[in-house]
């Protein structure tokens, strides 16, 4: 953690998940799902993000390279260059899971949504159900914010308004999803799909 904690500054559980967070999360959460190289990586970013947001390969390699000397990844073996979490490297992958995220439901908000969601099964239940636990309560909050704009605005114009509605019934129906997952994961402690 003091690596991690003077790496970005602070400590990961008391900021907003940035880009930079983003690409160690996929990182970190490929590598753990088996060895996996910089391809595998970028190629892991363009599918969960669903092509939203695709880091440049050079800004990956750095993280990469970062969490080699860190000691948060290591090569598979003599001759295999692929990369494969550290024990410290799967404690920042579940401190990079419980990070909050700004905004969860701008564009940016659903690539952090969408890798947590992506790794989330490799944390344990409880784990698990304490990250959906804070989603669901950042998602609350956006709710809120939302709902309280509620009045006509004539900046917005009519199908702006309409498209406003459009947006807070999917917020309505992603908040509804997470508690779907949410309960899963507390009825059974073991869920993967």
């Amino acid at each position: 953690m003091g690596f991690i904690g003077n790496l970005w500054g602070t400590s990961l559980s008391q900021r907003e998940m940035g880009t930079r967070d983003f690409i160690w999360l996929a990182v970190l959460g490929t590598a753990a799902r088996g060895p996996a190289g910089i391809e595998d990586f970028c190629h892991a970013i363009d599918v969960i993000t669903i092509g939203q947001w695709l880091p440049v390969g050079e800004l990956v390699c750095a993280s990469v390279d970062e969490m080699l000397r860190g000691g948060h990844l290591e090569l598979m073996g003599a001759g295999d260059n692929r990369l494969v979490p550290t024990e410290r490297g799967r404690e920042t992958l579940a401190l990079l899971l419980g990070q909050p995220i700004a905004r969860p439901t701008s564009v940016l908000g659903q690539v952090g949504l969408r890798l947590k969601l992506a790794f989330l099964d490799l944390l344990e239940g409880l784990e698990r159900r304490a990250v959906l636990d804070g989603l669901i309560g950042q998602y609350d909050q956006e709710l809120s914010r939302r709902q309280q704009g509620e009045e006509f605005c004539p900046v917005r114009g009519s199908f702006g308004e309409l498209w406003r509605g459009h947006d807070l019934e999917r917020v309505r129906r992603d908040v509804a999803l997470l508690r779907s997952m949410a309960g899963m994961a507390a009825e059974n402690p073991a869920f993967r799909h």
